[in-house]
């Protein structure tokens, strides 16, 4: 019942005459709402013709001189990125050697911290000193998660410090779809990037911290008597590849950074999610096959065969 001098609330009716005109206007809005769908989806998806199929979650293929992008799959979604992470911690790293508050040969021993810290690891042991270069390539080559603890806090004072730096230091190269948890990879469910943010922290280290770029070219390391091979395949076998950098968890699948230069040109492809296997072997070698074969074509296309979509049309039989 209505409450006393309350005004009753007329039905909502619509003749056949208002409804000719308001479902077309319905259907309109509902083909724009579509269309903008399709835009977007198509903006996120950069494919050139003759790109050979890439098996992976999401790819990016970068200029690192210009910033221009020239194949993209999913390349602005976050996603699990495993020891990509450790990108991140080599740039602040670098950033302290470049500014003389450590420098390649200081010697350190490791803190208690990145001697519990599990993993991959270039086995750093207590009371045994260590070079910053050996740290390097103990990140680089084997991935050891206790050499970017130690990193970190060598760099910050501690990991929670440096995680703070790490994600200040994100919003500051305009990683919007990244966050960091730790400094090392190791497994944690926000612990996230896109593609392409990769492809901008990849881009900074290259233009910014030129001459640490040797750090990412070694095929093995020896570090306490153990040789460590690297994951990245191209690595010494592929002469124009210059880096980058390797992860895996179950979470994020087999993941790689490969850079490479040829005649001036310098492209970063960075491939994520590539189909996990028991063997983790085969894995880095499917991850390091997609990465070669998106800067082939990639270096065919700004090199030996400059864009002529025109004559890459089949003749219709």
């Amino acid at each position: 019942m209505l409450a006393k001098n309350a005004m009753p609330v007329p039905y909502l009716r619509w003749t056949a005459a208002q409804m000719a005109h308001i479902v077309p206007l319905l259907l309109s809005l509902v083909a724009c709402a579509m269309l903008l769908h399709s835009t977007s989806a198509r903006a996120q998806n950069i494919v050139q013709a003759g790109l050979p199929v890439i098996d992976a979650r999401a790819y990016i293929l970068m200029n690192a001189e210009t910033g221009q992008i020239l194949a993209t799959k999913h390349a602005y979604r976050p996603y699990a990125i495993a020891s990509i992470t450790k990108l991140m911690t080599l740039y602040l790293l670098f950033q302290d050697l470049q500014s003389g508050h450590l420098s390649l040969q200081q010697q350190f021993k490791p803190c208690p911290a990145a001697l519990h810290t599990g993993g991959s690891t270039m086995d750093l042991r207590a009371g045994v000193p260590f070079t910053v270069a050996q740290m390097i390539l103990g990140m680089t080559v084997p991935s050891g998660n206790d050499a970017a603890v130690e990193a970190a806090h060598l760099v910050s004072g501690s990991v929670p410090a440096f995680v703070r730096k790490m994600n200040r230091t994100a919003r500051q190269l305009g990683m919007l779809s990244t966050q960091f948890y730790d400094p090392d990879g190791l497994p944690h469910p926000n612990n996230t990037a896109s593609p392409y943010d990769i492809a901008l922290l990849t881009r900074a280290i290259m233009t910014q911290f030129p001459q640490y770029m040797p750090f990412f070219q070694h095929e093995h390391f020896t570090y306490g008597g153990i040789t460590y091979p690297n994951p990245n395949l191209l690595v010494g076998r592929v002469p124009f590849i210059t880096g980058m950098k390797s992860g895996y968890t179950d979470a994020a699948g087999h993941c790689l950074v490969a850079t490479g230069t040829q005649d001036g040109v310098k492209l970063i492809a960075v491939v994520l999610g590539v189909p996990s296997f028991h063997d983790e072997a085969r894995g880095f070698w499917k991850a390091s096959w997609q990465s070669l074969k998106l800067l082939d074509w990639g270096f065919a296309r700004t090199l030996w065969l400059p864009g002529a979509p025109q004559l890459e049309r089949t003749a219709a039989h």
